[in-house]
């Protein structure tokens, strides 16, 4: 906590005051919470063994525990993320285990359909709260149960009352396995785990890190990142770890001081001056961060940032050679294509076979077709010569204007020419009389 009262006046004091050692912290003055009648006192900055720095605050006296009715009773605190977990949660012995699913993709929030009936929500005064914008259930009680223990300065009776229990794993695992943070050392052992040289099993669930921002830095597009420890120690060597988005809206919330949680594939990024521990967040879900008033002692509810806008749709690709044409709806009837207009002139129709008409002058040509109907032929008078008289050629006619390739005539169908007509019969000999005519007669007979 950073915030408390003094026993006997019920002043309240913060933690930030500590550091300038006023009278209430070295008097020795009897605290208590400022929410509780339970017992505190105040500690200053220190590092633990394992290299986490702490701020100032305040902490439970040995045997003392918050009421029942407190916000920072871990009891009453564990029975409300319980609750509120959607069966992924469960308290065996007084600690509360998370289910984890075995990919991040899997904690994703499903689809929300909002009730245009309900009454818009409605915020309960508690110190631990609903993230919004809404989260999947289980990153909501991740984000709140690291906001709980960062407000209990990660005691570690605190913590050891949170497991988590991932997919296809028999037994569950320590809150340090899953959410990393924030000391040195708990990032350099996620390091370990995912440095492909190290004997570390690198995790098979979804990890998570938690921090406080240091730097705010801008890459050369101007996106913004964010380091959420600066020149960490590993065995000696520095590292860093960044939370970066090709998305400026994800970080663009975030600033110096800001508490962080972050979930994702976390990788190592070894390329650059100083080896990173770094993710590249690509949902609003992702990330829950809140901010503390060191001031009044108070801290706001976690919150996640607004979801990235939606890409345009992609443009559609062209056709390939000609356009295509929209086919259309089926119906019961096909639809009337129009004839396709023809450039070249069509090919006569065969001639048909008819009885051979011999030839006159008087003879009328052949009409088309389809055009309009001449009177017939004079027959020619039985008197009339064989053989017709010598004529002048018709005149050529002009040419009439085409017409449209719709009622364009037929080109008229040529006449049948006449027949051949057959020679005449020859006259029979004359039979030679005498011997040579009965010698050739006899020959004929015996051939």
């Amino acid at each position: 906590m950073f915030r408390a009262r003094i026993k006997d006046s019920g002043r309240h004091v913060f933690a930030v005051e500590i550091g300038d050692e006023p009278a209430w912290y070295t008097g020795k003055h009897p605290l208590i919470c400022w929410k509780c009648d339970a017992g505190v006192h105040g500690k200053g900055t220190y590092v633990k063994r394992n290299g986490a720095s702490y701020r100032a605050h305040f902490a439970l006296n040995p045997r003392t525990s918050h009421e029942e009715t407190c916000p920072f009773n871990p009891v009453e605190f564990i029975t409300s993320i319980a609750q509120a977990a959607q069966d992924l949660a469960h308290v065996e012995d007084g600690v509360l285990k998370l289910t984890l699913p075995r990919e991040v993709q899997d904690l994703a929030p499903p689809p929300v359909q909002v009730d245009p009936e309900l009454p818009p929500d409605v915020g309960v005064v508690r110190q631990v709260d609903t993230v919004m914008p809404r989260l999947p259930p289980l990153l909501n009680c991740a984000a709140k149960i690291a906001r709980f223990l960062q407000l209990n300065a990660f005691d570690d009776k605190v913590v050891r009352r949170f497991k988590v229990h991932p997919y296809g794993h028999k037994d569950p695992v320590a809150w340090g396995r899953f959410c990393y943070g924030p000391a040195s050392a708990a990032y350099g052992e996620l390091v370990r785990r995912l440095d492909p040289d190290s004997p570390e099993r690198a995790p098979s669930y979804p990890v998570a890190v938690y921090g406080t921002v240091q730097r705010v830095h801008h890459d050369r597009a101007g996106r913004p990142f964010v380091f959420l420890a600066d020149h960490a120690d590993l065995d000696g060597r520095e590292f860093e770890v960044v939370l970066r988005s090709m998305h400026p809206v994800l970080i663009e919330p975030l600033t110096v001081g800001t508490h962080v949680l972050a979930v994702g594939d976390w990788g190592i990024f070894a390329d650059g001056r100083v080896p990173q521990l770094r993710l590249f967040a690509k949902e609003a879900w992702q990330i829950a961060y809140w901010h503390t008033d060191e001031a009044t002692g108070a801290a706001t509810q976690p919150a996640s940032p607004p979801a990235p806008a939606d890409r345009p749709p992609a443009a559609p690709r062209p056709a390939r050679g000609r356009e295509r044409a929209s086919r259309p709806a089926k119906t019961g009837r096909r639809p009337a294509v129009p004839p396709a207009r023809r450039t070249a002139t069509p090919r006569p129709a065969p001639p048909r076979p008819g009885p051979p008409t011999p030839p006159s002058a008087a003879q009328a040509p052949d009409v088309p077709q389809h055009g309009p109907q001449l009177p017939a032929p004079v027959p020619p008078s039985t008197d009339a010569p064989r053989t017709p008289p010598r004529t002048a050629p018709p005149a050529p006619e002009a040419p009439a204007a085409e017409a449209p390739a719709e009622h364009r005539p037929v080109p008229p169908r040529p006449s049948n020419p006449p027949l051949p007509v057959s020679p005449p019969p020859l006259p029979p000999r004359p039979r030679r009389k005498g011997i040579a005519g009965w010698l050739s007669f006899g020959w004929k007979r015996r051939s």
